[in-house]
């Protein structure tokens, strides 16, 4: 599959949800486990002083050439082992599912401390022509291949290698985030929540360590979206860099084939459905004749050039002008509201929104990637992720030193602190009822995130908690991992 900066719909294809796929009640099992010390006993991301110099990223693109054979045999079949049941006998037959020499490999980039990939930016005629397929099979590798081998550790009590692979996973995803670029984003996003999910069933595990403090000490730097807005606010101009030099005197011809070569750009993007199979020429006459008239009414309402010359204008010209002011003030405004708290991004994504959506209308284009929305609540959303999870074990905690029982109230919660929800900035919503409780995340703002959109549904996160008192036997018959 071809992979570009441009690909967002192959996310879909991919398994790369932005956000969670539905409001839907996540089961868990849980069972006192006291904070052990020293604290950082049991860590999900590598220590500053175990990380070792170089760079990840050769270590894992070496990866699919070093197993051919589990490539083309085994790695077809991964989604299965992603969905099988823990107690499914299969795991007995599996082996590991993801060869030893394959995980050795990840774990030593894990402990990498750099991460360069070396994209040719600056060195194409376009950075949205770099293609990507590093990350289609890196999204799998790391997210259903290691999954798996997650799973079948789990499957037979070894929670320390379980542990590990999660850690392994989401140091490597932090390597996948180290671009400039939004899509590399999204599915580092992905891969962290894969790994997040089996944390889960890690802490579902009779003896499974606490976990609060591993979860506290995950770096902010998981994602770098600050990063990559920065770079795709300029990335249109970087496209066609005449745009920042319209004051060059051009003749009729040199504005037309502008105006063509955006046509083509906006086509090839797919944000603009194909006007003239046959004839570029004629396809970028047809999209300048339809936008004439709207082009000229905005650039005297926009007052960014005098009545006097946009009349002089060819319509060419007027529609290039046009066009490229709007995407790349609206390129600009997405950069600046994703690098906001949510407290200050809730009005501004509304408004961009609205803008957004008016000027596609104007345009006659149509969105290539996810509205600015949904890219801010898919970070956001993987940060109350593990603020929910966080929350989770302190709750074990308690039932440690309470007998048991849960607490009726989270401030009744006392040997650590208690985290809010990052993106609303509220408690996270607590019911109990016997030795079931329900852990909620507050709703999102109606004004911006409409209730029961798919914005709203998909960052919904809820937890059905089911308090276990006895001691039992995992899966496989197996009590400690050292059995």
């Amino acid at each position: 599959m071809r992979l570009t900066l441009s690909s967002w719909v192959v996310l879909i294809t991919l398994g790369v949800p932005l956000l969670a796929d539905g409001p839907k009640p996540i089961e868990l099992t849980i069972m006192a486990s006291a904070i052990e010390t020293p604290v950082l006993k049991y860590r999900l991301f590598p220590s500053e002083a175990e990380m070792k110099p170089g760079n990840a990223v050769p270590i894992l693109l070496r990866l699919p050439w070093d197993q051919r054979v589990w490539m083309t045999q085994v790695f077809p079949t991964l989604h299965e082992w992603g969905t099988r049941p823990l107690n499914a006998p299969e795991w007995g037959q599996s082996k590991g599912v993801l060869p030893e020499s394959f995980y050795v490999e990840m774990k030593r980039a894990a402990f990498r401390r750099e991460a360069s990939w070396e994209y040719p930016i600056g060195e194409t005629s376009s950075p949205y022509s770099i293609l990507l397929p590093d990350v289609q099979e890196l999204s799998n590798w790391l997210g259903r291949g290691l999954s798996a081998r997650i799973r079948y550790h789990i499957s037979r009590g070894e929670l320390d290698k379980a542990r590990e692979g999660i850690m392994v996973g989401i140091a490597n995803s932090r390597h996948i985030a180290h671009t400039t670029f939004y899509i590399n984003q999204m599915v580092a996003i992905s891969i962290h929540r894969i790994m997040l999910e089996r944390v889960n069933e890690l802490i579902s595990q009779p003896d499974s360590p606490n976990l609060y403090w591993a979860l506290s000490a995950l770096p902010d730097s998981l994602l770098q979206m600050d990063r990559a807005a920065d770079f795709e606010s300029d990335i249109f101009a970087l496209t066609f860099p005449a745009v920042r030099d319209f004051d060059r005197p051009r003749d009729a011809n040199e504005w037309k084939k502008m105006a063509r070569q955006l046509v083509e750009f906006l086509e090839e993007m797919d944000e603009l459905p194909r006007l003239d199979q046959i004839d570029p020429e004629r396809s970028a006459q047809s999209y300048v004749a339809k936008m004439t008239g709207q082009a000229r009414s905005d650039l005297l309402k926009l007052a960014l050039v005098s009545p006097e010359k946009v009349a002089q204008m060819t319509d060419h010209e007027a529609v290039v002008r046009w066009y490229t002011h709007w995407r790349i003030s609206t390129d600009e405004r997405v950069s600046a509201v994703l690098m906001l708290p949510p407290r200050e991004a809730w009005r501004e994504l509304k408004k961009l929104q609205t803008e957004v959506d008016l000027m596609q209308a104007k345009t006659g284009t149509q969105a290539d990637r996810p509205n600015p929305t949904s890219m801010y609540l898919a970070a956001w959303t993987l940060k109350r992720r593990i603020q929910a999870l966080r929350l989770i074990e302190a709750i074990r905690d308690h039932l440690a030193t309470h007998d048991g029982q849960l607490p009726e109230l989270l401030k009744d919660i006392h040997n650590v602190a208690i985290p809010v929800d990052p993106i609303t900035n509220q408690p996270f919503i607590w019911s109990v009822n016997g030795k079931v409780a329900t852990l909620a995340s507050p709703p999102l703002p109606a004004d911006v995130v409409a209730p029961g959109s798919a914005n709203d549904t998909a960052g919904t996160l809820e937890y059905r908690l089911r308090v276990k008192t006895e001691p039992a036997l995992n899966s496989i018959g197996h009590r400690k991992e050292d059995e």
